[in-house]
């Protein structure tokens, strides 16, 4: 714990201690150099990227290959790649209507639960070959 707490108070003096002696400052200077690529290096990686997109469109090929005799074989319409988009009306609107909310009853008596379980309870009630004590 203690060896913590002293690197917590110490760590930004020591890094400023580097600072002035030049250990850090050296390291980023010099890593500009490193930045332009070598020639045979760069034709190097740009034939290895030839010679995997070659390997990559020969394997598709005969991918394509096989997915042809499979479409031969079992009959089955190859998909058509792009279909020509519909054109949207541009009556107003570029996107599809949508759905609003749901139109809520006006305030008149039309919505009453309680009227309506009443009316529904003495509905079943009349239905019922015997008569109810409370009624």
């Amino acid at each position: 714990m203690a060896s913590f707490i002293m690197k917590q108070m110490m760590g930004s003096q020591l890094d400023k201690v580097k600072e002035l002696a030049g250990g850090d400052g050296e390291k980023k200077e010099g890593g500009g150099a490193d930045d332009e690529e070598d020639p045979e290096v760069a034709e190097a990686r740009r034939e290895a990227d030839e010679k995997r997109n070659a390997k990559y469109a020969k394997m598709e090929r005969q991918r394509e290959e096989v997915r042809q005799n499979i479409r031969e074989k079992y009959n089955i319409k190859k998909k058509e790649e792009a279909l020509p988009p519909v054109p949207a009306p541009c009556e107003g609107r570029l996107t599809a209507d949508k759905k609003g909310p749901i139109p809520l009853p006006d305030d008149d008596d039309s919505f009453d639960p309680i009227k309506m379980a009443t009316d529904a309870f003495n509905t079943i009630s009349e239905k019922l070959p015997f008569k109810l004590p409370w009624k």
